[in-house]
């Protein structure tokens, strides 16, 4: 009971947290200035590395109503699946393996929305998190019961969506070093020969 009143508390400040964040940060950075804050940040960590961007992906109306309703449905899709886990409807022991029946075509919907923006190492997450759902199924018990069940889902869902990031990102700049090393000339500029 403790933990669950702790763990509700750190809940409510971190959304009144973010929601102060968000307020500040779309103020400061929304309208006219959209994107600054990534400019920014990505100045800040690699400012020595020079700069180079990636043009937005078009969007239709359509797509960008499609991903609002994608996005509404794999919503109500989760809220839905905890309610009925918490009545008893479904056990928690099979949340996380229901939970791949949304979240993964949600997770290959917002592929390739951004592509070619994003790189196919994001789809390591929706491959990770269907595993952990063959494997709970098959019987290995990595889930979690009582009052810590919605965990079965967000863990698995921010640690492998993390893990994604990770990959990505180090892949990137272990590319972005060999790209570096084949066109750098001494003494020289590049001539496109």
């Amino acid at each position: 009971m403790i933990l669950g009143c702790v763990g509700v508390a750190v809940l409510v400040a971190l959304l009144v947290a973010i929601f102060i964040c968000q307020f500040i940060l779309i103020r400061k950075f929304g309208g006219k200035n959209r994107g600054l804050i990534d400019q920014k940040i990505d100045q800040w960590i690699y400012g020595r590395e020079g700069m180079t961007s990636m043009p937005l992906p078009k969007t239709t109306k359509k797509m960008k109503w499609l991903d609002l309703v994608v996005g509404a449905v794999f919503f109500v899709c989760m809220l839905g699946s905890m309610n009925l886990s918490m009545v008893g409807f479904i056990a928690f022991k099979y949340l996380q393996p229901l939970s791949v029946l949304y979240v993964v075509p949600f997770l290959v919907f917002q592929y390739f929305l951004q592509r070619p923006r994003i790189g196919p190492l994001v789809l390591i997450c929706p491959i990770l998190y269907t595993i952990h759902a063959i494997l709970i199924v098959a019987g290995v018990p990595i889930f979690f019961t009582g009052g810590l069940f919605m965990l079965s889902i967000l863990l698995p869902f921010f640690g492998y969506m993390f893990l994604a990031y990770v990959i990505g990102h180090l892949y990137s700049r272990y590319a972005l070093k060999k790209l570096k090393g084949i066109t750098h000339l001494e003494g020289e500029a590049a001539n496109g020969d």
